[in-house]
């Protein structure tokens, strides 16, 4: 058999396996890329949830200041009650 005839026997193989090598590195691609997309996605809801927790906080703080201030206010009226008596 001359180079030829090996050439056309053997070139759906060559392709098929050209055809499966370019498959693979573009679904790797696909791959890398979808898995940074899902790590961006967690970061922006670790940071979005960090935000929420923060602001809890900060309502929390606000509110536990002005309990504060409602019982010292309440304290204040008590002493000043038992001190007329």
């Amino acid at each position: 058999m001359t180079i030829v005839d090996w050439f056309k026997t053997l070139w759906p193989i060559v392709a098929i396996l050209g055809a499966f090598g370019i498959r693979m590195e573009v679904g790797q691609a696909l791959n890398k890329q979808r898995l940074r997309s899902v790590e961006k996605d967690i970061d922006h809801a670790d940071r979005k949830s960090e935000k929420a927790i923060e602001g809890v906080h900060a309502r929390l703080s606000r509110h536990e200041n002005e309990t504060n201030n409602y019982l010292s206010e309440i304290r204040n009226d008590i002493k000043t009650l038992l001190s007329r008596q």
